[in-house]
């Protein structure tokens, strides 16, 4: 089975998820979704060029951010036959940015123009423009034209399960795995492989 993988915001090419993939025999072509930069427009250009360059793949498989982006690509391309298997993907994201900082420094970013995050295990902190916040409204809530799967965890503390479930009542074709599990997901990995599957099958 061929699959992308998009990781998240704060991952790399060098995700543990990706490897998992690969000792169930996966071929996973791993997408470095900082190509272009960190919002989600040039995010999900990365994911664009390779189901348009690379494809076509089995899965579209994006975690968290990578998940919106994977997201996001499909739905420019709605006559083609792709699938989507999302790991707590990252809808509503503007929205989770302004509860994460708060109207103080929210404020205080859109003034200035840049803010220093320091993204967990990172040595160095990351600069991010304004324009980042503005380009996610637009990318929130994508449409889900495909069959689609979504596994979320129900003791996520970064994207609400309530996000996945908003998104399965506005597409009810998109099946969500509820686990008990935080964001990473590291402990429910196995639930992949029925739910590639079920979408192989759809």
């Amino acid at each position: 089975m061929r699959v992308t993988f998009a990781h998240g915001l704060w991952s790399s090419t060098e995700s543990s998820k990706a490897a998992w993939m690969r000792e169930q025999g996966w071929e996973v072509v791993t997408l470095d979704m900082r190509t272009y930069g960190w919002d989600i427009a040039n995010q999900t250009k990365v994911v664009l060029e390779a189901i348009d360059q690379q494809g076509p793949f089995d899965l579209l498989i994006g975690s968290s951010f990578g998940g919106l982006a994977t997201a996001n690509a499909a739905a420019q391309r709605p006559e083609l036959a792709l699938r989507l298997l999302l790991l707590a993907p990252a809808f509503g994201y503007p929205d989770l940015v302004k509860e994460t900082l708060g109207e103080e420094a929210m404020a205080s970013w859109e003034s200035s123009g840049v803010h220093v995050f320091h993204p967990p295990g990172w040595d160095e902190a990351v600069n991010m423009p304004w324009s980042f916040y503005e380009v996610a409204h637009d990318h929130a809530w994508p449409a889900l034209p495909h069959p689609t799967a979504l596994l979320h965890g129900a003791q996520d503390d970064v994207v609400p399960l309530a996000n996945s479930e908003r998104a399965v009542e506005q597409h009810p074709h998109v099946h969500l795995e509820i686990v008990s599990d935080g964001h990473r997901l590291h402990g429910s990995l196995p639930h992949l492989v029925p739910l590639a599957a079920s979408l192989l099958n759809a």
